[in-house]
């Protein structure tokens, strides 16, 4: 009898620890679903737009009609932003320190190695690129490039007075925090 009231007087904390557990692991698959979840880029210069997209996340796009516009889409969120109608406030003068620190000087070396590093983990999904140089000759000259193995059906030298680019890139967050963090 003393085992079953002990038991029932621990119950309270029992089904406050399963709670814990539970947000714990809900919080801890959000953040997995945040980092495996991919992020696309793409840019199309035909129509001006540029859209980024964290699938299942949220969508941002900018593109040009008539104005700049930015539209976002998180998850429950929709808004949509005219760049000509933000008004910019005068900048105030900040009044001058009569002691200046030094500067530290940073290893550009490293961080440029770690943002090729970043760049490299970003993967080519799709990409066309049309050009025409306005000059007759140049482009004779530059039309064999459209039969290289690895630019056949991407890259289009014409004679069409028609220049655009279009790319689509792919990454997964975690790809780019490991090698942030290496």
């Amino acid at each position: 009898m003393i085992l079953v009231i002990h038991c029932l007087a621990r119950l309270p904390n029992l089904y406050i620890m399963a709670w814990w557990i539970i947000v714990l692991l809900s919080l801890l698959f959000f953040i997995c679903w945040l980092l495996i979840s991919p992020v696309e880029v793409e840019i199309d210069s035909r129509i001006p737009r540029a859209k980024l997209q964290w699938v299942g996340i949220g969508t941002a796009v900018l593109w040009y009609d008539d104005e700049w516009r930015l539209s976002m889409y998180i998850l429950f969120f929709r808004k949509t932003i005219r760049f000509s109608k933000i008004k910019r406030k005068p900048k105030k003068k900040r009044p001058e320190t009569a002691t200046k620190k030094p500067k530290k000087r940073k290893n550009i070396r490293k961080q440029l190695t770690k943002a090729a590093r970043i760049i490299k983990t970003f993967r080519v999904i799709e990409w066309q690129l049309a050009i025409d140089t306005g000059d007759q000759t140049r482009n004779a000259q530059l039309y064999p490039l459209n039969f290289l193995p690895g630019a056949f059906r991407h890259l289009d030298i014409n004679f069409r007075n028609e220049s655009y680019l279009y790319l689509k890139i792919r990454n997964r967050p975690w790809k780019m925090v490991y090698e942030f963090l290496r």
